[in-house]
């Protein structure tokens, strides 16, 4: 579940209701998570996330107001490899996954080339297997390059617990091959901004939801 947005706010006030059915044992063992971000025309940037468990609150049928501290998004920082940006959307009635690769930026290259080749490739993994692999055009000379590129692939519903996304940034050589520059990986088993990102494809269904990722190796 999520709010509206609120523009150009550093101090929002959403009082907005969320209702989840839970029976009395349950709460004993279950936890509310919250995520904040920034929203722009492009992403959603991951801003912090706090968590509290419902078996150290004293629940009753009265509400109560309690504050909790934001932390950093828990995912591993990126080492200076580069950052991109893409969508993601799923589509229940047509089965149908939807990555949109738009741009990436500040790629560093192997060699400390000052510029390169790049172009990203898009992994669909299965119990660690390659199952469905495509890939966009190739960018001349760009350390930051535009793609604007879409790709599809036919995923049944219930593998969508079961599948994780590689999306790879790699340097295109002479030789045809593709020099890996960084990856990150998305899915129900990924931690922090990239396990966020795959949850709230699948709690806004049918909307493209945008955000940037650091790449690592």
């Amino acid at each position: 579940m999520q709010t509206r947005v609120f523009h150009k706010s550093f101090n929002p006030a959403f009082k907005e209701r969320f209702l989840f059915a839970l029976d009395e044992e349950e709460t004993l063992s279950r936890s509310l998570a919250f995520y904040l971000y920034s929203s722009d025309k492009y992403s959603n940037t991951l801003i912090g996330e706090g968590e509290i468990k419902l078996g150290d609150m004293a629940l009753s049928t009265s509400p109560s107001t309690i504050s909790i501290p934001l932390s950093d998004t828990g995912q591993q920082k990126g080492v200076g490899y580069g950052d991109i940006l893409f969508s993601l959307s799923y589509l229940p009635t047509a089965e149908r996954l939807t990555v949109v690769v738009v741009k990436a930026r500040s790629l560093q290259w192997a060699d400390d080339k000052a510029s390169a080749d790049p172009f990203v490739k898009v992994y669909i993994l299965q119990h660690g297997k390659k199952i469905m692999k495509k890939k966009t055009s190739v960018k001349k000379d760009s350390n930051s390059p535009v793609f604007n590129e879409a790709m599809i692939f036919n995923i049944p519903a219930p593998a969508l617990h079961t599948i994780q996304l590689r999306v790879t940034v790699a340097e295109h050589v002479p030789d045809g091959r593709g020099v890996a520059v960084g990856h990150v990986i998305v899915g129900t088993q990924a931690t922090g901004k990239a396990l966020s990102h795959w949850n709230q494809m699948m709690t806004a269904l049918r909307k493209p939801i945008g955000m940037w990722h650091p790449l690592r190796r």
